[in-house]
């Protein structure tokens, strides 16, 4: 091993999580584990960086969990944030850092940024029509307000449409509703607000994107014209939950330096917070400060460091367009902010080609998924399914097959054989022999193999780098048989040393992709597969630390063939039972129903009797419900949504006559009525406005 030339800071990060519910699959794919394959890549290589995220905790979800629970918002986000940062670390997520939005840390940069960014001209004030809802007397920000995109006829909220991924202002929605009170009796009243001058780098973002590859190709264009079409972005909401507007700090400057600016009027300003997706991205540099304790962070944020983001195709605009403006402008003597050096830009990963659903239990769910099988098996497959170009569907036949095809037949196998021969013929030694060309052409084609590894990984393809550390395997197994040391007696010292040899840059090239795997090759190899700054791993990754007469360590079975196939069938009577519910992209333009259909079905009144945890279902409620002459049971994935507490006794919508059927061993008989946005996230039960006795008909 030699020490690395190489100097550079670097900042990896990924779109922060919502902290709402446990992460599944679709989340890890979409933003962290690019980001996390990078960092450990990275520390492969020795290079000085941290990987810094947390949970984004201004969103409308939290707050709106808490108007649901009459709670503060502050007083649950700490569980929320736990939650979704212990999810991520049992897939072995190495974060420096996972924070949250609301940190002392962030406000202090938050405010460091938007004082630059007002005296410096960049934001002004406007006079903007918002939604005002009636019942609640309140304006209605962003999320609040839901509705019919304009553009494409999806799920469009106060900012953005989940379906096409435009902004959408909330005036173009169609067909309003409020998602605190379920009205829709809304007006749009004038209210004052503050607006980011997305103009005015315009051209420096744009030769940003042209000056190297700073973006998948495939979404450059998108972003370029993202940029064409950037205006005026609003940075302030009506709301309580958020970081305050900082304008005695703001004023104070104005008037000590003279600036040609307007001075910021407390009054408008009381009852107005920073927009969450204005203080999500400076997270970054926030957690950042916390990590160092404020001490030397700047270093990793300055001009002459890199920063590497993961994110969702759905954010690209905020973080391509939004966000450079935001660090351009913001910057000043004191520190010139580093523009972004590389986007993974993912598309999805869809379940079975359909989307991912927290509440109809859809999916696979990390919680659920490391208590089935390994991290590795996961990290392993979900980097082979990365939706880095299009989007990809998880298969669970898919899943079994990578798992026993490949990683147990292919890799554990070229391990196991050669170490068991190693006990066999050298009493778990590495031995010396005699090189032969065969040999050198090996280990010749296994080094091309880790310098393509390494390329792959510089131009941010993990998913080819992962392919050339399967290559290594194969390669070895082939050559394993080819040389038929069984056979040859007197070959066998070289090809035992040369296998292992391949063994140890298998180890090192799977470390970012399954560290676990890694360090289990490591203990058995009896040789350190270095992680820490200063040593690049990969200068000599087939010899590091073995010497002829080496001790090798225990050997173990790497991996364990799998059998999913009694997912697939839970999986294909749960697709049965719930077809009913089912939700297909075109919802609003579903074929209709006759009037004598809709007759049949019986929905009825009803008040929850009890509330259970199901015993194999981590996101489902098994709930009794009287329904007037009868009691019925349903299974209900409300967990994420309601406390038990908060569903017992509570009155209801029913549909009674539904055929009953098994999920996941127990029975259901009926269903709870409940609206549901499309993401999954806002899953809210069907109010009865006035008492009704349970059974009463709903007509």
């Amino acid at each position: 091993m030699s020490d690395i030339e190489d100097n550079r800071k670097v900042t990896v990060t990924s779109a922060l999580p919502y902290v709402h519910g446990v992460p599944h699959l679709g989340n890890f794919a979409g933003s962290v584990l690019p980001a996390e394959l990078y960092h450990r890549y990275l520390d492969l290589r020795g290079v000085d960086n941290e990987f810094v995220c947390g949970g984004d905790v201004h969103g409308t979800p939290l707050e709106l969990e808490a108007l649901e629970r009459d709670e503060n918002p502050e007083d649950i986000k700490d569980e929320q944030v736990k939650k979704v940062k212990e999810a991520y670390e049992s897939l072995d997520v190495d974060f420096s850092i996972f924070s949250d939005t609301h940190s002392e840390y962030n406000r202090r940069q938050t405010h460091e940024m938007f004082e630059e960014l007002y005296c410096s001209g960049l934001i002004d004030e406007k006079t903007q029509n918002m939604a005002f809802c009636l019942e609640d007397e309140r304006f209605l920000p962003d999320r609040y307000i839901e509705g019919e995109c304009p553009n494409c006829e999806g799920l469009a909220r106060g900012d953005q449409c989940d379906d096409c991924g435009k902004l959408v202002e909330p005036e173009e929605i169609i067909d309003p509703e409020c998602q605190i009170c379920g009205s829709r009796e809304i007006e749009f009243r004038d209210t004052k607000h503050l607006f980011l001058d997305l103009g005015e780098y315009k051209d420096e973002i744009r030769e940003w994107l042209k000056n190297g590859d700073r973006v998948p190709e495939n979404m450059e264009n998108q972003i370029l014209h993202d940029l064409e079409e950037a205006e005026d972005r609003s940075i302030t909401r009506d709301q309580n939950w958020g970081f305050e507007v900082p304008v005695d700090r703001v004023n104070e400057r104005i008037e000590e330096e003279n600036l040609d600016v307007e001075s910021l009027d407390p009054d408008t300003y009381e009852e107005k917070v920073l927009y969450v997706w204005f203080d999500a991205p400076i997270g970054y540099i926030g957690f950042t400060r916390e990590l160092f304790e404020d001490e030397g962070w700047q270093e990793y944020w300055n001009k002459d460091a890199e920063t590497v983001y993961s994110i969702g195709k759905d954010n690209a605009i905020f973080h391509a367009v939004i966000w450079p403006t935001m660090l351009l402008g913001a910057s000043n003597q004191e520190i010139e902010y580093s523009m972004p050096d590389y986007e993974f830009i993912q598309q999805y990963l869809m379940w079975e080609e359909g989307a991912f659903s927290k509440s109809r239990d859809r999916g696979v769910f990390i919680d659920e998924a490391v208590n089935v099988y390994p991290a590795d098996y996961w990290r392993f497959y979900v980097t082979r399914m990365l939706p880095t170009d299009h989007d990809t569907n998880f298969s669970w036949k898919d899943f079994e097959a990578e798992i026993n095809n490949v990683l147990n037949d292919t890799v554990g196998n070229f391990v196991n054989r050669t170490l068991s021969l190693s006990e066999k013929w050298f009493d778990g030694e590495f031995p010396l022999g005699e090189p032969r060309e065969a040999d050198t052409e090996t280990i010749h084609e296994a080094e091309n193999l880790i310098e393509e590894y390494r390329d792959a990984f510089e131009e941010k393809r993990p998913q080819e780098a992962l392919e050339k550390a399967l290559e290594l395997a194969r390669l070895g197994d082939r050559y394993l048989s080819e040389e038929e040391p069984w056979n040859n007696e007197d070959r066998r010292a070289e090809t035992i040393n040369v296998s292992i040899r391949i063994i140890r840059g298998l180890g090192a090239t799977l470390y970012p992709f399954m560290p676990e795997t890694s360090k289990n090759i490591e203990e058995m190899l009896n040789a350190d597969i270095h992680t820490s700054e200063g040593v690049d791993e990969l200068t000599d990754p087939l010899l590091g630390g073995l010497e002829p007469g080496h001790e090798l360590g225990k050997r173990e079975i790497l991996f364990e063939k799998i059998d999913t196939s009694g997912k697939q069938e839970e999986q294909e009577n749960m697709q049965k039972d719930t077809e009913h519910e089912t939700q297909d992209e075109n919802r609003f333009n579903q074929e209709t129903v006759s009037y004598e259909q809709f007759q049949e079905m019986e929905i009825r009144t009803g008040e929850v009797e009890k509330v259970e945890e199901h015993p194999d279902a981590d996101r489902l409620y098994v709930v009794q419900v009287d329904v007037g002459e009868t009691s019925l049971q349903t299974c209900a994935g409300l967990k994420n949504h309601y406390t038990k507490q908060e569903l017992e006794g509570r009155e209801v919508v029913v549909l009674a006559n539904l055929e009953p059927s098994e999920l996941r061993g127990k029975t259901s008989e009926c269903m709870m009525l409940a609206a549901e946005s499309e993401d999954g996230e806002k899953v809210s039960l069907l109010d009865i406005e006035k008492a009704h006795e349970p059974g009463d008909e709903v007509l």
